[in-house]
């Protein structure tokens, strides 16, 4: 018994100073919350729609844009929607037998990829939802119903020879379950067709997104890094609020707290720091910022919808706070947002970084050490990497909407008075911050569309 009380109180020490480590930033703090979770098996009231937004969201915009009385980034960004490539009408859609996503020899006949039709469709779905709800125009609510039923009769599954196929699992899984969650207050969306979305959802997209969380392809639980269970958990989610399914919610809030992979708050985060340029804030690590910045953003947008979503839901269901994953742990969301914006914000206040200086050097950003799959347990052990630096890269300063969530989320809807500093100025720098097809700041390939987008239009306050 003697024995094992002090072997306890070593490993005490042990982790006690391990959280309370010095380097030439100051003291980095590296406790790991609430070791001893207790997990969520809370039961959800489900005022739809409740995914990225509620009906009251969707009234405040729309009585703004009605009345004329909406800011200019507001009127702006529904400008950009409005002549959005994908919210052209009659839109046709383009469903494949299977969604093909990565090394694709011997998957599909004519051995090509063809996930960017379902990423496409997805996109003009959810986008013509969110114009519906802003115009009653039904035209567009067709054509949105229209897109979900025809993948929902045609589409069988997503494959390919290796992992890729999880990202069109989790990317177009929560963009399609986004729109047929706005969706399914129209009247035009017979109950036999969105019985029949809602199946399709949970077999082909559902069953990937439990498979990747729970298996991680055979591989260890660091392998994939934080963007893979981000997109995953995003689709999961929103499609146990499409379903009214609680475990698989539940399922998501604990992994988020509690979770084996990168995607959980203990993972996702690798230490917080002071912030280099005295602001007197706090910056947060995130898993990725050592591999390459676009990787890095993309992990801080996609958690950031991740947030929202539950925050959403988390308005019905008060009485769950767990759900409020943007105040987990001390605004470490805001936190992580804050050291991945401030590293790649540069000087000036237009929408374009390709000039100007760097707010901060590679050299003055604080950074843990991160090894990433070093003497893991993966099938191969010839990818592992120690990075002792932030990703200088040429993703460095690229963007992506997300911003706008960050920052009017702790800024206007909990009206903190700090925290939020390079946050705000990204979302200045890209405002109106617009989307995939409506803002030719993101390109057309897959980074466009591994976020919704569209936050000046629905949150934005002066």
């Amino acid at each position: 018994m003697k024995k094992i009380f002090i072997t306890c109180l070593v490993a005490l020490i042990s982790l006690f100073n391990a959280a309370c480590q010095k380097n030439e930033f100051g003291t980095v703090d590296l406790t790991i919350p609430e070791d001893v979770y207790t997990p969520v098996a809370a039961q959800y009231t489900f005022n739809h729609p409740c995914g990225m937004f509620n009906q009251a969201d969707f009234d405040r915009v729309k009585s703004m844009l009605d009345d004329g009385t909406a800011p200019q980034p507001v009127k702006e960004e529904f400008q950009l929607l409005k002549n959005s490539r994908y919210t052209m009408v009659p839109y046709t859609p383009s469903p494949t037998e299977y969604i093909v996503r990565g090394d694709a020899t011997g998957v599909t006949s004519d051995g090509k990829e063809n996930y960017s039709k379902a990423m496409n469709d997805a996109a003009a779905a959810y986008q013509m939802a969110l114009l519906w709800k802003l115009t009653d125009d039904a035209e567009y609510a067709d054509n949105a119903v229209n897109i979900m039923n025809k993948w929902a009769e045609e589409c069988k599954g997503i494959k390919s020879n290796d992992a890729n196929q999880m990202l069109a699992a989790g990317a177009q899984g929560y963009t399609f379950a986004n729109a047929a969650e706005i969706m399914r207050t129209y009247d035009g969306w017979s109950d036999t067709d969105f019985e029949d979305f809602k199946k399709w959802m949970v077999d082909v997209f559902a069953s990937k997104n439990i498979d990747f969380m729970t298996n991680h392809q055979g591989q260890c639980d660091d392998h994939y890094w934080s963007n893979w269970d981000l997109v995953n958990m995003c689709s999961y989610f929103s499609i146990g609020v499409l379903t009214e399914n609680h475990e698989m919610i539940n399922y998501v809030v604990n992994y988020f707290y509690s979770g084996a992979g990168n995607g959980c708050i203990k993972k996702l985060v690798q230490g917080v720091f002071d912030d280099p340029l005295g602001t007197g804030e706090q910056i947060a690590q995130n898993q990725e910022s050592g591999r390459d910045q676009g990787h890095a953003s993309m992990s801080v947008a996609v958690a950031a919808n991740l947030c929202q979503m539950a925050y959403t839901l988390y308005q019905s269901n008060t009485n769950v706070p767990e759900l409020d994953f943007f105040a987990a742990n001390d605004n470490l969301m805001m936190k992580m947002g804050e050291y991945t914006a401030l590293f790649n914000l540069k000087n000036g206040t237009d929408n374009n970084n390709a000039s100007g200086q760097w707010l901060v050097t590679q050299s003055e950003m604080p950074f843990n050490e991160y090894k990433y799959c070093i003497d893991c347990s993966c099938t191969s052990n010839n990818h592992g990497a120690t990075q002792s630096v932030v990703a200088d890269d040429e993703g460095r300063g690229k963007f992506r909407p997300g911003w706008e969530i960050f920052y009017i989320h702790y800024a206007k809807i909990k009206n903190l008075s700090s925290g939020y500093t390079y946050a705000k100025r990204f979302a200045d720098k890209i405002r109106p911050e617009g989307g995939a097809g409506g803002n030719s700041i993101y390109g057309t390939d897959s980074g466009a569309f591994d976020q919704l987008g569209w936050g000046t239009l629905m949150m934005y306050r002066e």
